[in-house]
């Protein structure tokens, strides 16, 4: 493919269906081909049809998900068990954040087959049905309408398309292949309680509101930089740092997450931390602490994510740790 695709289908990669997602896929890109005319971008991305043969499937997906303006997502219970299916809602949603506010919409959820359990947070916060795209849909999923209801699944094709013209023309920031290879998932296949505590694979990504929100106060913004981007670090950057303290001794045991967190606490007072999550993955709350400091408008907290890693001295994890808050820190724009 040699432009950035205008959108990518994440799907679970099921032989049951995987014929169906094929031509659902080429239903679409035919109708962005009609609306947005050949000499625009129009082509998208589907791994099966895609990639070529022997070529680097991570290295050119990763390359496709970090460019791309549009994720189609298609929903079913295996879809939450994939972690590439959560690493791709994730690097969507992150290269949302990083475009700032407004945030441009680009992941488009849809019902697949019906879906049993419940959804995670960063799908549940996002509009799954419209009606412009039909009564039909709003009762049922897109293979249903494809296989029984025609009229139907062509009208949920052309709306979902006019739509995806109508919000292409709001920039989306890309993310470097390398960075979106690694991307911690928004969800997945659970964590073995063996490795939960050291490198659990989902972390949960709640509305960018949670994200920043000090407890008990008001939602704020990440800090503007005069770059133009919207935070200190850069997404490899802040990639590293969640990895770096999930190694050190903050993502050893829930004991010693505790004790950190209560260290940074103090030394930030009167700021408050209000965490996205708490359900026993050690990744997930770094995450979490890592988002919150970076949306301050100075250093104050980002400087305490290091400075209470000091009762642990030398310990794994803990240099690169403080190397990559001094670059932060340093980085920081002026209030």
């Amino acid at each position: 493919m040699t432009q950035a695709p205008f959108f990518f289908t994440s799907y679970a990669g099921r032989d049951a269906d995987s014929e169906l997602v094929g031509q659902f896929h080429a239903r679409l890109q035919q109708e962005v081909a009609i609306k947005r005319g050949v000499s625009a971008a129009h082509e998208g991305f589907l791994d099966t049809d895609s990639l070529e043969h022997g070529a680097r499937w991570r290295r050119d997906l990763s390359q496709a998900l970090g460019t791309t303006r549009f994720l189609i997502a298609l929903l079913s219970d295996d879809f939450f068990e994939r972690k590439w299916c959560g690493r791709e809602w994730a690097v969507m949603e992150e290269r949302m954040r990083l475009a700032g506010d407004p945030e441009p919409i680009a992941v488009l959820p849809l019902f697949w087959v019906p879906v049993a359990r419940e959804l995670p947070p960063s799908v549940a916060e996002i509009q799954h049905r419209t009606p412009r795209f039909g009564k039909a849909y709003r009762h049922s999923c897109v293979v249903d309408l494809m296989r029984g209801d025609q009229p139907a699944y062509e009208k949920l094709v052309i709306e979902l398309v006019a739509h995806m013209v109508r919000k292409a023309t709001a920039p989306l920031p890309e993310m470097d292949a390398a960075t979106a290879a690694e991307f911690p998932p928004a969800f997945g296949p659970p964590a073995t309680r063996e490795t939960a505590a050291r490198e659990p694979a989902a972390p949960v990504y709640q509305s960018t509101a949670d994200l920043y929100t000090p407890r008990g106060g008001p939602s704020v913004s990440p800090p503007a930089r005069a770059n133009g981007s919207s935070a200190p670090l850069s997404g490899a950057e802040r990639l590293a740092l969640v990895k770096a303290l999930a190694h050190s001794p903050v993502g050893r045991t829930r004991d010693t997450w505790n004790v950190w967190l209560e260290a940074v606490r103090q030394m930030i007072e009167p700021t408050q931390l209000s965490l996205v999550s708490d359900d026993g993955m050690a990744r997930n709350r770094i995450i979490s602490v890592v988002n919150l400091a970076l949306a301050q408008k100075s250093p104050k907290v980002m400087r305490a994510l290091a400075d209470a890693l000091d009762f642990w001295g030398d310990e794994e994890g803990v240099a690169e740790v403080r190397l990559l808050v001094d670059k932060a820190a340093d980085n920081w724009p002026a209030p």
